[in-house]
Formats: C-alpha cells, sequence, structure tokens
C-alpha cells in the first residue's frame, strides 16, 4: 500500500510541471488538469481501492456551506493585504498571465474558477497532505512539502507572485489541516477566486 501511495504522489504531484511542455492555451491548460483529476478519482478507488472519504471529503451542509463562503471573503481580504504587500516590495509579477484570464470571457472564467477549486484542493491539499502524512507520520512535512510544490507549480509567474502563492497555498493548508474537510476548502477557494476574477472587475469596471 506503501508504494502505490509513493507512486500516486510522485505521478500526480510530478505532472502539473509537465503541462508547461504542453501547446500554449488555457483551454488545453484546463483540459489537462481535469484529466489529471479523473485520473487520481480513478487511482483512489481501482489502485489503493479506497474512496474519497480517505481524501478528507464530507458529506456538505448548508452550514458548511455558509462557513466557507465566510472563511473565503476573510481569505480574500488577507490575499488583498498580502498582493499589496508584494506589490509595495516591487517584487516582480508576470502581468501576462494576469491579463490572458482576465481577458476570459465570464462562462469560461466561471470554469477555470471552478476547476481551480476542486482539482487544486484536492491535489495540493487533501490528496497530498492524507498520503504524505500516512507515509512519513509527520503533519509538518505532509503540510509543507505541497505548499512548496504548490508555489514551485507557479515558478513562471515571477518571484511576487510566487511569494503570494507560497502564503495563499500555506493559508489553505492551514485551513485543510484545521477542519480536515475537503468539501469546506472546495467552497472557501471558490469564494476567493469569484471574488478576485468575477466579482471584483466588475466593480472596478463600474
Amino acid at each position: 500500500m506503501n508504494i502505490k501511495k509513493l507512486i500516486g504522489l510522485l505521478m500526480f504531484l510530478g505532472l502539473p510541471f509537465l503541462f508547461r511542455f504542453l501547446p500554449k492555451g488555457l483551454i488545453i491548460h484546463e483540459i489537462a488538469f481535469w484529466f489529471l483529476f479523473l485520473i487520481i478519482m480513478l487511482w483512489i478507488y481501482f489502485v489503493e481501492k479506497r474512496t474519497v472519504v480517505s481524501i478528507g471529503w464530507k458529506q456538505l451542509t448548508i452550514k458548511t456551506v455558509f462557513r466557507g463562503t465566510g472563511l473565503g471573503v476573510v481569505l480574500f481580504i488577507l490575499f488583498g493585504v498580502i498582493m499589496t504587500g508584494v506589490q509595495a516590495l516591487g517584487l516582480p509579477l508576470n502581468q501576462e498571465i494576469g491579463q490572458l484570464i482576465a481577458s476570459q470571457p465570464l462562462p469560461f472564467l466561471l470554469l477555470i474558477v471552478i476547476r481551480a477549486a476542486i482539482v487544486e484542493e484536492v491535489l495540493y491539499r487533501s490528496y497530498a497532505y492524507e498520503r504524505i502524512l500516512e507515509l512519513t507520520k509527520s503533519k509538518w512535512i505532509a503540510a509543507i512539502i505541497p505548499v512548496l510544490i504548490f508555489m514551485l507549480a507557479h515558478l513562471d509567474w515571477g518571484l511576487g507572485h510566487l511569494i503570494f502563492v507560497f502564503f495563499a497555498g500555506a493559508l489553505f493548508m492551514i485551513l485543510y489541516i484545521s477542519k480536515r474537510n475537503l468539501g469546506l476548502l472546495m467552497i472557501i477557494h471558490f469564494t476567493t477566486d469569484v471574488l478576485a476574477l468575477l466579482v471584483l472587475p466588475m466593480l472596478v469596471e463600474a
């Protein structure tokens, strides 16, 4: 079983680094991540012979939805403070990627938000944390390694964004460890991205 966990971790955490060799385009990028998500689910059910309960999934309730939305708003504000600090330090940011995402039509932006909330929370938080914890028996190692890998996956985004991603990943990881509820984290992530990519730009334009 430990070999299966190790192979799964190396495969799933390593594959996103190969996505940069795919033809350029957000659509291809999104399809690749959804395909990776499908492979993770198949691996959990048919290779590990476990269920999503093993990666922190709990039945969603109205209370979870409201709590996740509220925490998402709080996290969005914290992210704004962090990004303001990064910009104040004059650290380089990859403006092209941000502009490319912002220029997409609203329906596609919503799909990006949904994908990020589902796939990233499974890959970089719940699956990575739970399997590394089972392998190492160390909460610190299980928390730090996925945060660092999540940061390195954004290597092309510039130093300023790397620092932002590190703190964002760390905050998401802290929330996951404290709640151990994958659905809650998905709602929190969805809320932060909706506010950042959909709501805030519309308010600015207004």
